[in-house]
This record gives structure tokens, C-alpha cells and sequence, in this order.
């Protein structure tokens, strides 16, 4: 049996939200629709076959599967009720105000009837009931969505409203100089306050235009302020009753397709054999792949072309045959995960490392009065055993000066990752940091999708042979923090399709603060006579109560790019430079510079 899965109360708010797109399609279409149908009509606002077809096998209260096809679950609920109590059952279900024509439709459907000649007995409820609120001539709401007080007391009508009196007094106090009766001074209070409850911001009102003085007059007309709030222009009515900015809708649809992504596997169709695939049918989807701009997903070919997604159970077979097919075609170019593209189309400055990543070789340049180099890197023997043991962190090593790391024994499936100046200059992230395996080793090149919390995607490139991920400049330039910002990155059930997000809190060990930047950049600027044993007291002199090597080999590498290696080797054999026992702290003696290299040292000096 497929396995539970918990869904979050931001999570369940976007597939509300997805729900009443999916119900609105459903609504309006009077022949049968075919899911793929759904999912073209759909696809503008990012919903694609698999999204609907998992959000509608996966929520009973919303939809039906009745006589072999996706129906509305009030249309089967509403069979037979009285038309007033059919239409508010719809309303209901719909959860926000509806289009009269899309209501008309289906009520219909509920009694069997032409729409024709429905409309005008539906119409004339609508008018009449107190049970509805007419927004517009073409938009019906439920009248227990707004707030429509007259004569009551403060106390009673924010109990029928089930509002709280101080947040409503709040709101009152921030909407004192709004002009109710005035269309457009409201319209503008509500994008100032939204998100906003709609029936909260009609209390306040109420509050300001029916007094409880009993002489004075009541001025409040509740139908007429929740026309005018929920036809404010830039704004979005959600299922809770709260008025949203418009924008936020893209960010709900997002979070609703990852919860499909994640409620597919609990959602199962009907077991028919796997597609074989023709070659009519390949030469269909290179035609389609050729087509496009942006590189295309075999799922979504799968999904064009035979409806099926990862519900089905063939999925697995089904997307192995297509992959193979186009694996075999040379004229499209997989790159990675189930993408296929046009070949040649991945940005030139992928293929190569970055100049600014190569390392200067210092050892020959700066030497001391015996004539020996002042920068000289030691084995492993001659380091400090918790340095030993440092440089095969992920923060110590980096492109260009990193070791080979097994594939861990566990893969998680979320990773809190660093970033460093130097990539958020060049737009790029090391594999490094990366555990090996978590991303598929082939092929060589390939295409990631990153999302962000709103939705946001940005293309990037993982070169397996550079060891670096290109493209993402655009999300690093966002970040103010230079060095050391945190962020996730997480797996979803799409292949190469990742989920990004920043951390509130940077990494504590190689976070740089602005001003300390400015001050290791004017180290640099005067660095191209400097050895690095001597921009590292240069940094070390920042430190009083001493810092880490993480701390140290990052703010080195922010004045010269520095092999992790050497810094752990000036610090191990330069006798001004000290730990206490027990404290993954380096301090610096100013008065034992003079002292120099210790000569015990020597011994371990690797040759070049």
C-alpha cells in the first residue's frame, strides 16, 4: 500500500488554491475533458499532467473520479438538492467568489438541465437570497463571507463574525483616515494592508460608520465594501477569507506542485502494460525537443504525448523506454536527469575552470636570508594533527584543491551548503562541499533546475570534470552577505530539479562581515610584494583572541587565492604562530616573528 504522507498547513493552503484553478477548469468545460486537455488549459499558470492529475486523485473532498472521469465531488454531493442548496454547496466547494456562468454550469449539471434554461431561475436566487452576495453582475459570493452587521453590539457581531476585537481594533486604528464610501482611497488600504482579512477590514469599518451611539446613523453597507475589496485590482481572494497581493498566488502554485511531486506516489492509476515506443512517436518528441528554446523533460514528453505520469504504474518502464529512445537519437543532447535539448546550447563558460580560481605558486617568489622559500608547504607529517585532519573538510577545500571523497554510506536528502566570495563574484558553487553521488555522475555536463520558496527558477550547469556548477550569479548577487551565507539545497521527485532556499543565519565559522571584507581587500590591494606567511599575520592581527583555520584559510583566500595546504603549513611550522591544547584556536605571537621557521620542520618541506 502506498505510504501516508503529512501535508503541512501551508501546504494544504497552496493546493486550495491549485484545487479551485483545477474546480474553475472543471466547471467550465460542459463536454467531457481529458486530462491533458486540463493540463494545456492549465500549464500558463505552471500546473502541469502530473501536478493535476496527483492533486485530483489525492483530495476526495474536491474531486471525483464518476463514470470514468474527473468530476467536481459536489457535483455528485449537490445531485438532487434544492437549487439554492446545490448552488451554495458549489460556492462552497469553490471557496472564493465564482463566475455566474461557471455556477450556472454547473448546477446544471447537479439537476440535469439546459443552462439556458436554468440561468434564469439561478439568477433570480441569487438576487433575491440573503444566502448570496452579488459581487458584480457576473460574480456570485456566499453572504458568510463578508461582514454584514447593522445595530449589534461590538461583542455580538464579532462573535457571529468569529473575529478577534483587538485585531480588528488594530486595524481600525491603521485605517483612521480611509474614506469607506470612497472606491478608490479603499482599494488603496487594502494593497497598503494585504494580506488582510476581508471580513477583519469590514469590522474596522463597521466600527468607524455604525457607532454604537444608538442616535447616531448607520452608515455601513457590508455587500457594497466586499464588492469593493475583493475587486481591488493586484490582488487575490484566498480560501481562508484573507486578501492577498496577486503575486503570492505563483508562490502558492509552486508549493502545490512540490506537494503533488510528493503525493504522486500515493496516488495509483489503473495497471496497463508499458508503452512501446514507435518511431513515429520519437521522431515527435526530437521535433519537440528541437523546438524549444529550453531544454525539455521526458516526463513531460510522457505526459503530451500517452497522459502518462508518475501515478501510473508503468511509470518507471514508460520513462526508461522513452529515455532510451532519445539517448539513442544523436540529434538531441541529454543532459542529465530525464532532460533532453538541442545540442550546442549550454553557455561557452562552462566548459573551464575560471582564471581567478588558479593559484599563484608563491614558493620560489618569496625567499628568506638563508635563501629558502618563506612559503613552503609541508607533508602530513609535519602538520598540526587537528590540521591534518581539517583539510579534508568541505570549507577547507575548494576547485582546483580538493581530495577525492567516497560516497557516503547514507545520502541526505537536504544539504546546507556555503558560499565563499570568490563564487558569488563568479556566479559558481564547487562540487566539493557537494557528497559524492548526490548528484548522478553523468553525463559529464548537465543542466540543474534550482526553485526557490516563491517559485523562482534558475538554470545552472554542473561540470563534473571542472568540479563546479556555473550560472547561479544572478541568485548570489541577491545575497548580501560576501562570504559565508548558507543555503539548502533539497532532492525532489523531478530528476535534477532541486529545491534552493537561504538560511537566516550564516556559517559562524567563515562568515565575513562587510566591514571585515573592505579591510582584507585594502590587505590586497598592497598583497603583490607580500609573502603569504605575511598576509597571514596581516589577518591574524584581526584576531586578538585568536580564530580558527576555517576562519583564517577564508580570509586568506580572500587577498590571494591560497592552497589549503600552505596555510595549514605556515601555521604549523612558523614558531609565532600557536594553539593551546584542546582548542581548535590559532593565536599569534608578535614577539616570536623573529623567531622564524622552526627548524624541526624542515624535514617535512614537499619539493617542487
Amino acid at each position: 500500500m502506498p505510504k501516508s504522507v503529512t501535508i503541512t498547513s501551508n501546504e494544504q493552503f497552496a493546493r486550495h488554491y491549485a484545487d479551485r484553478l483545477i474546480l474553475r477548469e472543471l466547471c467550465g468545460t460542459d463536454g467531457v475533458l481529458k486530462l491533458g486537455e486540463l493540463a494545456e488549459s492549465l500549464e500558463s499558470q505552471g500546473l502541469g499532467l502530473a501536478a493535476i492529475r496527483s492533486l485530483l486523485g489525492s483530495n476526495a473532498e474536491r474531486f471525483a473520479y464518476h463514470e470514468r472521469r474527473w468530476v467536481p465531488a459536489v457535483r455528485v454531493v449537490a445531485k438532487g438538492r434544492p437549487l439554492i442548496e446545490a448552488a451554495r454547496l458549489v460556492l462552497r466547494a469553490y471557496g472564493a467568489p465564482m463566475e455566474i456562468g461557471l455556477l450556472v454550469r454547473e448546477v446544471a449539471r447537479t439537476h440535469d438541465r439546459e443552462t439556458e434554461t436554468l440561468e434564469p431561475a439561478l439568477r433570480q436566487v441569487l438576487e433575491k437570497s440573503p444566502d448570496f452576495l452579488l459581487v458584480t453582475p457576473e460574480l456570485v459570493a456566499l453572504a458568510e463571507w463578508a461582514f454584514l452587521m447593522g445595530a449589534e453590539s461590538v461583542e455580538r457581531a464579532m462573535a457571529l463574525a468569529g473575529l478577534d476585537e483587538g485585531l480588528v481594533r488594530e486595524l481600525a486604528a491603521k485605517t483612521e483616515s480611509v474614506d469607506w464610501f470612497d472606491e478608490a482611497s479603499v482599494r488603496q488600504a487594502v494593497l497598503n494592508l494585504a494580506p488582510v482579512s476581508v471580513k477583519a477590514l469590514s469590522a474596522a469599518a463597521w466600527l468607524k460608520l455604525n457607532p454604537q451611539d444608538p442616535y447616531a446613523p448607520m452608515l455601513y453597507d457590508g455587500r457594497a465594501l466586499y464588492r469593493t475589496i475583493v475587486t481591488t485590482p493586484g490582488t487575490v481572494v484566498g480560501h481562508d477569507g484573507v486578501i492577498y497581493p496577486e503575486q503570492q498566488a505563483r508562490k502558492w502554485l509552486s508549493t502545490a506542485v512540490r506537494l503533488a511531486d510528493k503525493l504522486a506516489p500515493t496516488v495509483e492509476v489503473e495497471d496497463v502494460a508499458p508503452i512501446e515506443v514507435q518511431p513515429e512517436d520519437v521522431d515527435r518528441m526530437v521535433a519537440r525537443i528541437l523546438a524549444s528554446e529550453e531544454s525539455v523533460p521526458a516526463t513531460k514528453l510522457l505526459e503530451e504525448m500517452y497522459e502518462i505520469t508518475i501515478a501510473n504504474k508503468t511509470f518507471p518502464d514508460d520513462l526508461a523506454n522513452v529515455m532510451a529512445a532519445l539517448k539513442a537519437r544523436p540529434d538531441v543532447w541529454w543532459v542529465g536527469g530525464d532532460r533532453f535539448r538541442r545540442p550546442g546550447t549550454a553557455p561557452e563558460f562552462i566548459y573551464e575552470v575560471p582564471e581567478p580560481f588558479q593559484y599563484v605558486d608563491t614558493s620560489g617568489l618569496f625567499l628568506n636570508e638563508d635563501g629558502e622559500p618563506i612559503d613552503a608547504e609541508l607533508s602530513d607529517d609535519g602538520l598540526s594533527t587537528s590540521l591534518r585532519k581539517l583539510l579534508s573538510h568541505p570549507l577547507a577545500m575548494d576547485v582546483l584543491d580538493e581530495d577525492p571523497v567516497p560516497v557516503p554510506k547514507v545520502q541526505q536528502e537536504s544539504l546546507n551548503l556555503v558560499l565563499k566570495s570568490i563564487h558569488r563574484e563568479l556566479g559558481t558553487f564547487p562540487l566539493c562541499q557537494i557528497p559524492t553521488g548526490w548528484l548522478s555522475p553523468e553525463p559529464k555536463v548537465q543542466e540543474l533546475i534550482w526553485v526557490d520558496p516563491n517559485g523562482n527558477e534558475i538554470q545552472a550547469w554542473v561540470n563534473h570534470e571542472a568540479r563546479l556548477i556555473f550560472g547561479l550569479i544572478d541568485w548570489w548577487f541577491e545575497q548580501p552577505i560576501e562570504n559565508g551565507a548558507v543555503f539548502t539545497l533539497t532532492k525532489t521527485p523531478r530528476p535534477n530539479v532541486f529545491e534552493f532556499a537561504w538560511s537566516d543565519q550564516p556559517d559562524p565559522v567563515v562568515f565575513i562581515s562587510s566591514q571585515r571584507m573592505e579591510e582584507l581587500r585594502s590587505i590586497q590591494e598592497r598583497s603583490a610584494e607580500m609573502s603569504t606567511f605575511d598576509i597571514l599575520i596581516d589577518v591574524m592581527a584581526h584576531w586578538p583572541k585568536g580564530a580558527e583555520f576555517l576562519t583564517l584559510l577564508a580570509e586568506v583566500n580572500v587577498v590571494r587565492r591560497t592552497k589549503r595546504r600552505l596555510v595549514a603549513s605556515l601555521l604549523s611550522s612558523y614558531q609565532c604562530f600557536y594553539q593551546r591544547q584542546g582548542s581548535p584556536v590559532w593565536h599569534f605571537d608578535s614577539k616570536k616573528v623573529s623567531d622564524g621557521f622552526d627548524k624541526t620542520k624542515r624535514k617535512f618541506i614537499l619539493k617542487k
